[in-house]
């Protein structure tokens, strides 16, 4: 931002009813830009007339399931991934169900290539190669390697305990691959590696005297072992308590709430007078009572109050530290649902030359060092309001001199400063959640888009030195 303007420039709701759910804007010269909805549709407009009619409309999948495989319809769900191919205007990939799709821009009557993975997809990153790659997070917590020549996966990579939610290529080197899954982990992979991750981002990877990591009594085959038998003692215990496999049959007790509030003594039976006991007994608290008498727009109220704290206390906790060696770093408390590189970042400051950031549930943006796998920068965290829920959240960063990053906060769509933290403002003009961003290089332009089904484009107003064309200076030596 120039003189800190920024305001709303078009607004359109390219899918009618469905929210969007997915946005992609082509790279090469930035005039198309793909959104994904809800219901599996697909739309291609023109980012200089978004309020035109689109450029080509992909339906979703039909209520009687039919064009949600290979055929030349959309998905037969929620479109979790979509990306363009880099440096490329016409061929973009698109994922929704268990289905990734190639699509052909210049003619998008009929989906080029369908991949059937046979698992959900989570989210998909291209990279050119050679050859061209489509790296697809899936839910069987594996990262599977599509080749886009021949549409058949061609490796698979395993490391996550549980579902990777998000994925990215380096943008220095093609070699270099990253997964945030609901574990909490960042992994790093090289796909002429093999199948195994290379290292895991680590918080406290910089600190100095750290305790060393203990080593555990017993191999990696006895772990299993024994967390094997732990759940059959917990299934063992659960079958006892629930009468599994007994063979003696119980009457079935009526119990009512007046029978829990009731005393339990021996002289229930007696007429009363007759005995010192105590037919009935008022409850010890008044809890019950006062919750009973709370209206509805009181018990709605009390339940923000309490999510909200929730949501306050979350960044107060930092990810789990590692005791065992054999343990993995967490880069976060909970689920990673974001990853992003930084466009176009500037090579010749001082530092490594490719920074990665990850936005995780515990309500923080971390920047990190990818190559060593610590964190780097002055401010290597700060907290945002992002969405709880552990499902992928799309946002969009800026490099260079901007150093802005855009997080989709609830129905706002926020900027932050990525030196300092400093949130610099929030966009608000969704009536529904905001669920994707995505920043335009150059040009002053970002794009935002909801579960409201609004596609809007804010533009940062320019001072009349950035506007003005830049004089064209010949050297002659």
């Amino acid at each position: 931002r120039a003189d800190g303007e920024v305001s709303l420039g078009v607004a359109c709701q390219p899918h009618g009813g469905p929210g969007i759910s997915r946005i992609a804007v082509e790279r090469r010269i930035q005039r198309v830009v793909a959104s994904g909805a809800e219901d599996g549709s697909l739309r291609l407009l023109d980012i200089r007339s978004l309020a035109g009619p689109p450029r080509a409309a992909i339906a979703g999948c039909c209520a009687d399931g039919e064009g949600g495989g290979a055929g030349g319809k959309g998905h037969d769900g929620r479109i979790e991934a979509l990306s363009w191919l880099p440096d490329d205007n016409r061929l973009f990939v698109s994922g929704g169900g268990s289905c990734l799709k190639v699509w052909d821009a210049s003619s998008p009557s009929d989906c080029v290539l369908p991949v059937d993975l046979h698992a959900t997809i989570k989210g998909v990153a291209l990279t050119v190669g050679p050859p061209p790659v489509a790296a697809v997070a899936l839910s069987d917590c594996t990262v599977r390697l599509v080749d886009l020549r021949i549409g058949r996966a061609v490796n698979t990579m395993q490391g996550h305990t549980q579902p990777p939610l998000c994925i990215a290529w380096g943008a220095s080197n093609a070699n270099r691959l990253y997964s945030g899954g609901k574990d909490g982990t960042v992994r790093v992979w090289d796909p002429r590696m093999g199948a195994r991750s290379l290292f895991c981002l680590d918080p406290y990877g910089l600190e100095k005297d750290r305790p060393l990591l203990r080593k555990s009594e017993k191999s990696a085959e006895e772990l299993d072992k024994s967390k094997s038998a732990f759940g059959r003692v917990r299934r063992e215990e659960v079958e006892k308590l629930l009468g599994v496999g007994s063979t003696r049959v119980e009457p079935y007790h009526v119990r009512s709430f007046k029978n829990m509030l009731s005393s339990r003594t021996n002289n229930m039976g007696r007429a009363p007078g007759t005995g010192g006991g105590q037919i009935w007994s008022a409850p010890t608290s008044s809890g019950l009572a006062v919750l009973a008498d709370l209206t509805e727009q009181e018990r709605e109220q009390r339940e923000r109050w309490s999510q909200g704290c929730l949501e306050r206390e979350r960044h107060f906790l930092d990810p789990p530290r590692r005791e065992f060696e054999h343990e993995a770093s967490c880069a976060h408390r909970g689920a990673v649902i974001s990853l992003t590189v930084p466009l176009d970042g500037n090579v010749n400051r001082k530092g490594p030359r490719n920074v990665l950031l990850s936005c995780g549930v515990d309500g923080k943006i971390r920047s990190w060092d990818p190559e060593r796998g610590t964190l780097f920068g002055k401010k290597q965290v700060f907290d945002v309001e992002c969405w709880t829920q552990e499902q992928a959240l799309q946002i969009a960063a800026h490099g260079l001199s901007e150093d802005l990053c855009f997080i989709p906060e609830k129905t706002f769509l926020a900027a932050y400063c990525m030196r300092s933290g400093e949130q610099l403002c929030r966009l608000e003009a969704h009536t529904g959640t905001v669920t994707c961003a995505e920043a335009l290089t150059g040009c002053g332009r970002v794009l935002s888009a909801g579960a409201d089904g609004r596609l809007l484009c804010w533009r940062a107003a320019l001072s009349a030195a950035a506007e003005a064309p830049a004089e064209d200076v010949i050297c002659l030596d």
